[in-house]
């Protein structure tokens, strides 16, 4: 009986989603709303074709937004003032992606023991983000394991570390070298090492994932679950940083075996969402490529850019494509950023963009509003000019397959080209639109567009462009300029 009341819960909350969304421009259950032709945006679930996000429509999906981590108690956002004025401050700067964490220390704060209150609230961040169109994904969140190795993530229960030297001024980011407890910890955490009650520890992670996705499974706006995020090895992570082969040993006897698991849990609940996995947290510097996502179906790929220097920042994101490609999985960088350097955000975007590569910066919380207790909205930022480089032109649906796009921040010049057809070939329905963000931030005046193999279906100057392809055109282009004297 259970099970069915989760079941139809579940269907319940899914349809009040998607008609909160439709209400916006007709009753629900008017199967003729703009919602459904895609013409505000990418239509959920999404799913994947390749290396790409599709949409419900068959559209390349981009996404382009923050992370949102609360690692402080009780570990939600709502507590910090996250709500309904920083979804539509986000949805109105264009965004429509958030990567919203779970702290394994609200989840699961005793053995066992999963609190249903600090999932609902979660819940309810969710809601809001959905409200205005905002795909979420699940992060189970940790840096450094847990609080006793000055790290967050997975409470102190769970942190197995065989007595070895704890060293208390070991801090990140070098504590994953420096503190020989820690290694050890995730050395047990990976071994399913018994914990409290006799019970493993990944089988205790997996009763909380379980509840988590239980409660999700049919929110069409969730895309999917991120198991942990930048896992370490151990003890043993030179090889990690050694090309050109990497530690295919160490992911094969570690983390493989470890997604297996969760992976399994989670199919058993939902057969629809995706599941984003991460090599260990040396691969975003670039130096080694990494024998994940692996080819299970649904399975994506996540990984974060953090190099030391702009050849570094180039060869994540190639190995990262490389890895995806190699293993016909979807890819989304995670994290990027934590900086408030103008300079470093736009170069690192205008890599991802000539990538084509979808993303989520770190992290809203952290970088962009400067007072949480003020409303959200473009006089409370921590940086303008920080902002300013992440508020970007984008296509967010595509209607085939992109092949270039860029956007110069200085002088507000986008291109777009995409061809005509979907990943695998295939022609799409007719009546499917491209639709791309054009932040008003950029262009106060408006813009001016110039269109190959496409005719414009949107109103001048409008913050959502929409673009139907001529039937005849194979390849189609767009360039977009600032406009000197406003739109007419």
């Amino acid at each position: 009986m259970n099970r069915w009341r989760t079941l139809i819960s579940n269907r319940l909350r899914a349809l009040a989603i998607v008609c909160t969304l439709a209400s916006m421009l007709a009753a629900c259950g008017d199967s003729s709303t703009e919602i459904d032709s895609g013409a505000n945006g990418p239509v959920p679930p999404l799913s994947a074709e390749g290396r790409w996000l599709t949409d419900a429509t068959g559209r390349v999906v981009m996404l382009h937004g923050f992370n949102e981590v609360a690692k402080s108690p009780p570990f939600y956002p709502a507590a910090f003032d996250f709500g309904e004025d920083d979804a539509a401050f986000l949805a109105a700067e264009g965004f429509n992606g958030i990567r919203l964490g779970i702290d394994f220390r609200g989840l699961m704060p005793e053995p066992g023991v999963v609190d249903d209150g600090y999932v609902e609230n979660l819940a309810s961040t969710v809601d809001v983000l959905a409200r205005h169109a905002i795909f979420v994904l699940l992060d189970f969140h940790q840096d450094g394991f847990a609080p006793m190795y000055n790290g967050n993530g997975l409470p102190d229960w769970m942190a197995i570390d065989d007595g070895l030297p704890n060293p208390p001024d070991a801090v990140f980011p070098l504590y994953y070298i420096q503190n020989p407890a820690m290694q050890r910890a995730f050395e047990n955490f990976w071994a399913n090492r018994q914990g409290p009650g006799g019970i493993g520890l990944q089988d205790y992670f997996v009763q909380g994932i379980e509840k988590v996705v239980a409660r999700f499974a049919g929110n069409p706006w969730v895309l999917g679950y991120e198991p942990i995020n930048e896992p370490w090895s151990g003890a043993e992570w030179r090889p990690c940083t050694e090309g050109p082969v990497g530690c295919p040993d160490l992911e094969q006897s570690t983390l493989a075996p470890f997604y297996r698991r969760v992976g399994d849990a989670i199919r058993e609940i939902t057969s629809e969402q995706l599941i984003f996995v991460e090599p260990f947290v040396l691969f975003n510097f670039g130096q080694a490529p990494t024998t994940m996502p692996g080819t299970d179906p649904r399975v994506a790929l996540s990984f974060h850019s953090y190099a030391i220097d702009s050849a570094g920042e180039e060869s994540v994101l190639e190995l990262g494509i490389a890895a995806a490609e190699r293993d016909g999985a979807p890819v989304l960088v995670t994290e990027f950023g934590a900086t408030l350097d103008s300079g470093t955000l736009d170069r690192i975007a205008g890599q991802m963009e000539s990538q084509l590569l979808p993303w989520l910066e770190w992290a809203y919380n952290e970088s962009v509003i400067a007072d949480t207790n003020e409303p959200a909205g473009p006089d409370n930022l921590r940086s303008r000019e920080a902002f300013d480089a992440l508020v970007r032109p984008y296509p967010t649906a595509i209607a085939g397959t992109p092949t270039r796009i860029a956007f110069d921040l200085a002088t507000k010049a986008f291109d777009l080209t995409y061809d005509a057809v979907t990943p695998s070939g295939a022609a799409l329905a007719g009546d499917r639109v491209t639709v791309v963000s054009v932040p008003r931030r950029h262009y106060p005046q408006g813009y001016e567009i110039t269109t190959e193999g496409a005719r414009v279906t949107s109103p001048p100057c409008a913050e959502v462009l929409t673009l139907a392809n001529e039937p005849s055109a194979a390849s189609i282009s767009l360039h977009i300029a600032s406009a000197a004297a406003g739109c007419g």
